[in-house]
């Protein structure tokens, strides 16, 4: 067994004798790491500095300050593997086990003589791509480096797959788990679909092979990649109509021209909705009133062309619907599938099937508007579901259609399908993002469409929000509140609703922010109207001011909002603020309860700071709870790594709380010292406030006194009217009885049955 192990295909993670530890926060000492753990000589100091620091201040310091991380990381006592002089550095890999090289050591050299045993613990170890979340793309040298890696990467391990497809031949039960992966790397891959599917079929489940043949022939037909047939003679059977003899084959080659119009024009429509197309659509679609369809129907099954069968009328097999939709002339086809994708783009679309199936439809129509509009409603529907993959790439795939429009409509269309890219994955590069956000919503309001103005504003001040760049997260909040000022009344109450709601979170002007969720709460009332970004300014200001049960209640009915309209990130926030209130109070079984529902939120959502912070807060309720720190050390580097400063200067305040309530000044002022950073970088007084408040407590236990008055005039000096009346309780009583023990919010809701509201559950 190794002493120390290396795994980078997925996220990258380091085990000392099996045991993850703590990596550096920095994504660039990282990013060292794995470059030195794939290089087996030294690789000069230059060269990692222009690799990793393009910068013009001292990136030989910069390299020496990782390589001092990494150290620590790699390094035992009796075992250096850095090895570093003046003009190079390398990692001694003689007893390191690197994931990523023994899959490429194991398909180069040794798949065909490895026992199965070795294929499947090998094949298990991928965890997803090479160096997942750390590819940098802003260093273009690296960036490239990665993306090779990972093209290698995915290569080796579909070869490994498929060597472990082919040896359990004989035992498809322990074959599936292995061509389910395959097919999940390499979608495309005709010949491991099919694959899938006999396995499937020799597995009796023939509903599961069907759906894996209809998704694989979609994939390849939407990419436009040539269709060998493997697929199709996977999925092929002998067919028979019940109480009809069995057909011949010259009675299999009837002329289509022999068919009635009624019968030729319902089976065209037919080959349009797939094998066993819905009877429903199709009488729909085909335009034929009940008594031509009848007819037109019962002739199509009599003469063998369609057959009922457990999923409905279904085709006998899908060369029949290849030649019927060859009969079609392809500028009937586009009408055709124009026709389908307007319907359903007028009609509610519920699920994922329909979604895929309106894209399909619009993007063979030859209408480029159309298939945009077509792959914004999906890519919406696909977030509704998590399905954040599919999201992104219908997102793409509509933006590179709706460049070739003209005008307005490729503005908006623009702005809709980036607000969907934004909801089922960071950018790589959100500042450039957020300048073109921006650039996009001056252009809306140029053409006088004030309503996709404010959504350009809008999703530019989330971007920045999120990367702490308030001041200007404040200045495009309040434009898209001041662009729909002429527009539409139920335009204007969303933008004054999420105007009120993003100066609400920034603590900043919080007048403004309450008269205009004034305005827009009188507004709504008389159109009648609700939006969740109300209800979230609301609670927000509620419990600024330390009105908890008001401020619970308006939470509770923002979560059901964004539930119900399917604003998923929306919904993470108003179960974020409830969590959030049951720990400051005190109710920690009911906090890590909510944290129970942020997890399963978080991990579902699109890889921002959501999933590292619902982790971070559950480990921060274990800590509450059971004075168990360890999780929460565990669960911060994520954190860190998100770049959320907010949250995670929220988590460490709180930390710091727990810690010296628990008589742990040492760990309290770390972790203060830490959350007052971040809170400074945002200028967010709150969290500055109680950082400067635990800081003078913590000095003052471990008698650093000058230190601790420091914090205090710090304190004393900060202004009142932007910190919340919670934060301004708790620095009271951290600064008013520094000699006092201090008690946990627990401890305080027990013993002080009369306190304020913010003290209710």
């Amino acid at each position: 067994m190794f002493a120390l192990t290396l795994n980078l295909l997925g996220d990258l993670e380091v085990l000392h004798d099996d045991r993850p530890v703590s990596l550096p926060p920095s994504r660039k000492t990282r990013a060292l790491l794995a470059y030195l753990a794939l290089h087996t000589r030294p690789i000069s100091r230059d060269h990692l500095c222009e690799l990793l620091w393009e910068l013009p201040d001292d990136p030989r310091g910069s390299l020496r300050w990782s390589l001092s991380k990494l150290r620590r990381l790699v390094d035992t006592p009796d075992r250096p593997r850095l090895v570093a002089d003046r003009l190079s550095v390398a990692l001694d890999l003689e007893d390191l086990d690197v994931d990523v090289l023994r899959l490429h050591r194991l398909v180069d050299r040794e798949l065909p003589d490895a026992d199965l045993a070795c294929l499947e613990a090998t094949a298990a170890r991928y965890r997803g791509p090479f160096l997942e979340g750390l590819e940098l793309p802003n260093l273009h040298d690296f960036h490239g480096w990665c993306l090779a890696e990972r093209e290698g990467a995915m290569r080796a391990q579909s070869r490994l797959l498929g060597a472990l497809v082919e040896r359990l031949g004989e035992s498809p039960e322990r074959a599936l788990p292995h061509a389910r992966a395959l097919v999940r790397l390499s979608p495309f891959d005709e010949p491991a679909r099919a694959r899938l599917v006999r396995l499937l079929q020799a597995l009796h489940r023939p509903r599961e092979a069907e759906q894996q043949y209809q998704l694989g022939m979609r994939l390849l037909q939407e990419a436009g990649l040539p269709i060998a047939g493997v697929l199709p003679a996977a999925r092929r059977r002998p067919v028979t109509v019940p109480g009809t003899p069995p057909t011949s084959p010259a009675g299999q080659a009837e002329s289509l021209a022999g068919l009635d119009p009624d019968t030729r024009d319902l089976l065209q429509w037919a080959s349009l909705l797939g094998r066993c197309p819905d009877t429903g659509a199709l009488a729909r679609y085909s335009g034929l009133d009940s008594h031509r369809f009848g007819l037109a129907l019962e002739s199509a099954e009599r003469l063998g062309w369609l057959t009922s069968r457990e999923q409905g009328l279904c085709f006998a097999d899908d060369e029949r619907v290849d030649r019927l939709y060859a009969t079609i002339s392809p500028a009937r086809r586009q009408v055709m599938h124009r026709s389908i994708a307007h319907h359903l783009v007028a009609s509610t679309v519920h699920d994922l099937d329909e979604a895929a199936e309106l894209a399909h439809h619009a993007q063979r129509s030859g209408d480029p508007a159309l298939a945009a509009e077509a792959l914004v409603t999906a890519g919406r529907l696909c977030l509704r579901f998590f399905a954040n993959d599919e999201a992104l790439r219908l997102a793409r795939r509509g933006l590179a259609l709706a460049e070739s429009l003209p005008g307005r409509r490729r503005i908006c269309l623009l702005l809709d399908l980036h607000a969907v890219e934004l909801g089922a994955a960071p950018p790589a590069d959100w500042e450039a993002t957020a300048e073109a956000l921006v650039g996009l919503a001056e252009q809306a309001l140029e053409h006088g469409d004030l309503a996709h103005a404010r959504l350009g504003y809008h999703l530019a001040s989330h971007l920045r929000w999120a990367h702490g760049q308030w001041r200007h997260a404040r200045e495009e909040a309040l434009q898209s509140e001041r662009v729909t000022r002429s527009a539409e009344d139920p335009e204007q109450i969303i933008a004054m609703a999420e105007a009120a709601r993003c100066l609400a979170m920034l603590e900043r002007d919080l007048d403004q922010a309450r008269t205009l969720l004034a305005s827009a709460e009188a507004r709504a009332d008389r159109h009648h109207l609700t939006h969740p970004a109300m209800s979230l300014a609301r609670g927000l200001l509620a419990w600024h001011d330390a009105r908890a049960t008001e401020a619970e209640a308006a939470f509770q009915e923002a979560r059901t909002l964004c539930k119900a309209g399917g604003d998923r990130l929306g919904e993470f926030q108003a179960n974020e603020y409830l969590m959030m209130m049951a720990l400051e109070t005190g109710h920690y079984p009911t906090a890590r309860q909510r944290c129970q529902a942020l997890v399963a939120l978080g991990d579902r959502l699109r890889g921002g700071s959501e999933g590292p912070f619902a982790h971070a807060a559950e480990a921060l309720c274990r800590l509450a709870e059971d004075d168990e720190p360890r999780p929460l050390t565990a669960a911060l580097p994520a954190l860190r790594d998100a770049d959320a400063k907010h949250r995670l200067a929220w988590v460490l305040n709180r930390a710091a709380l727990l810690h010296l309530a628990r008589r742990r000044p040492r760990e309290a002022s770390l972790a203060a010292e830490e959350a007052l950073a971040n809170a400074q970088a945002l200028e967010r007084d709150s969290e500055r406030l109680l950082a400067h408040a635990l800081l003078a407590r913590a000095g003052l236990a471990l008698e650093e006194t000058s230190r601790a008055a420091e914090h205090i005039q710090a304190a004393e000096g900060m202004p009142t009217t932007t910190v919340s009346a919670w934060v301004r309780e708790q620095a009271t009583e951290l600064l008013s009885r520094p000699g006092a023990p201090l008690s946990t919010a627990s401890e305080a809701a027990t013993h002080d049955p009369d306190g304020d509201e913010r003290r209710s559950p």
